[in-house]
């Protein structure tokens, strides 16, 4: 009885507006421009029975998906970000922001008594075949799955809609929060059972300290009421597989987001060879095992846009104000200079000169240089005599 009531409870028609609208806020990032920053080769289906798959721009943001012949669709949205404290750490950071769901066309894959083996409904995965690999290219870079939301398995059990938000945050500079990198992932209140009792907002995962300046955040919601989520993690692969524990909600789509960050030695270009997502789907009684189908997308290429601080706007205002007063001044000195016909004026340029000629010397040079006749001087005291011997008299 207990479970027809909570059948009842979870019942309803699964329609596209359930999908929820993702919100993508960020401070201290700079979104990579679609077929510029960032590129890609082409789109392949992971199930060669369908050939729909498909990929393109729209802005700057990554459209790619696929869908078969019994309705069954796989989308993600994908957005990357370069932060701009790259410029102090030296190396380039970025972040792809993975928004991915699966809509099933008849059910999602439960595990019960009818269907055997767990497969993911949802699944997304990055490869990058150059990183830590000793034998390839030489290429510095690596998946930050130690920064990845989440990075960490996780299980939920509810009966009713969450919200999540994400958010990664890398600071500049090398301490305190400017040097802080980090990540979160939080939910809201929800309902934990039928009783209606409510488990409190709260966090999922934290590791480090979330910067305020430099920071990409997103806020979702999630449909599924219980499922598990598991997470892989190395310097080459992330990924991340989410599993329906609830047969009421297997005709609802899975939906989820995630962070993938990326580091890269500055300047060079860093490859994701693969980003596959898939679904597994059951399209009926006669299927015992998991039908999955997806998209995978090929040769992503990511590169550091070009960016110019605005600090130049603030220096410029001060370089040009003194300039004008240092060339002002010396116009209004040198004016009355020239007006002025005053000699004590050059007094600086003779003392100069008189210095450097010794004109002490070259005085008495002219004076000795004059000859005086001995008559003269027999005459003169002569004189002297005659003059000294009539005053006695």
């Amino acid at each position: 009885m207990s479970s027809l009531l909570l059948w009842l409870c979870l019942m309803g028609d699964a329609k596209g507006e359930d999908l929820s609208e993702s919100q993508t806020s960020y401070i201290g990032a700079t979104m990579l421009e679609g077929n510029v920053d960032l590129t890609f080769d082409f789109a392949t289906p992971l199930n060669p029975d369908n050939q729909n798959a498909y990929a393109y721009f729209s802005g700057n943001t990554l459209y790619a998906g696929n869908e078969d012949e019994h309705g069954n669709m796989v989308d993600a949205i994908i957005e990357f970000f370069w932060f701009e404290s790259s410029i102090d750490r030296g190396s380039d950071f970025y972040v792809a922001i993975v928004k991915a769901r699966s809509n099933p066309g008849r059910e999602l894959w439960v595990e019960d008594w009818t269907n055997y083996g767990a497969s993911p409904v949802l699944s997304v995965e990055a490869l990058c075949f150059a990183c830590g690999n000793p034998t390839g290219p030489d290429f510095n870079g690596a998946f930050r799955w130690d920064w990845a939301v989440p990075f960490d398995d996780y299980g939920i059990d509810a009966y009713g809609e969450i919200v999540f938000t994400n958010s990664y945050g890398l600071g500049g500079g090398a301490d305190g929060e400017a040097g802080a990198e980090g990540s979160a992932m939080a939910h809201g209140e929800y309902t934990e059972n039928v009783d209606g009792d409510i488990k409190a907002a709260g966090n999922v995962q934290v590791k480090g300290y979330v910067s305020s300046d430099y920071r990409v955040q997103t806020q979702y919601q999630v449909m599924l009421y219980e499922w598990d989520l598991e997470t892989t993690g190395t310097a080459d692969m992330m990924a991340w597989d989410m599993y329906l524990n609830l047969e009421a909600r297997e005709e609802y789509q899975a939906y989820h987001e995630y962070f993938l960050p990326v580091q890269v030695e500055e300047g060079q270009t860093f490859i994701i060879d693969q980003i596959n997502i898939l679904g597994s789907f059951d399209n009926g009684m006669t299927q015992v095992t998991p039908y999955t189908m997806g998209v995978s997308l090929e040769n992503i290429e990511i590169s550091a846009p070009f960016w110019q601080p605005n600090e130049e706007e603030e220096e410029e205002e001060p370089i040009t104000e003194p300039s004008e007063e240092e060339v002002s001044e010396p116009e209004d000195e040198l004016e009355p200079q020239g007006d002025t016909g005053n000699p004590n004026e050059d007094l600086p340029q003779l003392e100069e000169d008189s210095s450097e000629g010794v004109p002490v010397k070259s005085g008495c040079q002219s004076v000795a240089g004059v000859k005086v006749s001995p008559w003269s001087i027999i005459t003169g005291i002569f004189l002297g005599f005659l003059i000294c011997f009539r005053r006695e008299k």
